[in-house]
């Protein structure tokens, strides 16, 4: 018998301008955060130093465990 665990989206805000993304997963919204960082934040992330990349991954991390879940 297969059995599917149902995995709810959660909603999570660009820190740095009103877009809004959807994701199941860590990983998932970890690579949308990248691409669209990249597409229109490039200057943070290339700019950034350790420590700062540090303090962004350690806020995301409670953040992202704290994010709403998405309610249809």
């Amino acid at each position: 018998m297969l059995s599917y665990k149902y995995m709810s989206k959660k909603t999570f805000k660009c820190y740095d301008c009103p877009a809004e993304f959807e994701a199941e997963s860590r990983e998932e919204i970890l690579g949308i955060l990248y691409e669209h960082y990249m597409k229109d934040h490039k200057e943070i992330i290339t700019g950034a130093s350790e420590e700062e990349k540090k303090a962004w991954m350690e806020k995301f991390e409670k953040d992202w465990a704290q994010a709403p879940e998405v309610t249809t």
